[in-house]
């Protein structure tokens, strides 16, 4: 079994923006995807993905893929938690793209994912950071009640960009409870150390992936992130099962 932590904030329940403009909140609508069910406690994950020309080695990109059509296809198995759950998804490879802010898993776009280029993980690290603190203002904004936000990292390789700074701000945000960062390292270069990856993730959230089972490990984070969605205030562990192609990184 597995163990994640699902510590929670209750800094959303009053609107934290006040203004003389009687349109203030509608201008705010037009800037942001306003959550579905405000009223429930929402769970924000942004994926990181790995996108680097390495991702043709074993057809990994058509795995992963498909891994993510099968997330959209787990997540959407129950419609109240397809709604509190809000996914936003950045790749990095020959670029640093956001393809997907914020949005409810159920009305989420399964990309169609190209293998390019190196692994700019610190910039992409430092997007997902900005993305997350947007994403919170909405929530405060409208007074959704949240869960702390994710990052959800997967990739196949040492980063290629400058990653000391991005690295330093998320152990930040890690140490004040803002936000919860893991890395999945796909076992699929036997040169690939991880030696940069350790430094950058916090111990314990740094998960190994065999036989490229993206199938598995979308699961495993559907399974997860739903068990969060349901879990209550005082609640600071959920047990979830973990496939045999996943284990931690020691």
């Amino acid at each position: 079994m597995g163990i994640f932590d699902s510590t929670f904030t209750d800094e959303a329940k009053k609107m934290a923006i006040e203004s003389d403009k009687p349109n203030a909140f509608a201008d705010f609508a037009q800037k942001a995807t306003i959550p579905k069910a405000i009223s429930e406690r929402h769970v924000a994950c942004v994926f990181l993905l790995d996108v680097s020309g390495s991702m043709h080695r074993g057809d990994a990109i058509t795995k992963l893929n498909e891994g993510m059509s099968k997330f959209k296809e787990y997540m959407q198995s129950e419609s109240r938690i397809a709604d509190v759950v809000d996914v936003a998804i950045i790749t990095f490879g020959s670029t640093v793209s956001i393809l997907q802010d914020f949005t409810p898993v159920s009305e989420m776009s399964v990309p169609a994912l190209t293998a390019n280029g190196q692994t700019p993980l610190g910039e992409a690290l430092t997007r997902g950071m900005e993305l997350v603190k947007k994403r919170k203002e909405v929530y405060k904004t409208t007074g959704t009640p949240y869960f702390r936000p994710w990052i959800f990292c997967i990739t196949d390789g040492v980063p290629t960009d400058d990653w000391h700074d991005a690295a330093t701000k998320l152990k930040q945000a890690e140490a004040a409870n803002k936000v919860i960062a893991r890395c999945v390292c796909i076992e699929n270069d036997p040169n690939f150390t991880k030696a940069e990856i350790k430094e950058i993730f916090s111990p314990g959230r740094i998960l190994k992936l065999e036989n490229l089972d993206f199938n598995g490990l979308f699961e495993f984070v559907s399974n997860s992130l739903t068990a969060v969605s349901q879990s209550t205030p005082g609640e600071t562990k959920i047990n979830v099962a973990i496939p045999n192609t996943i284990s931690l990184e020691i």
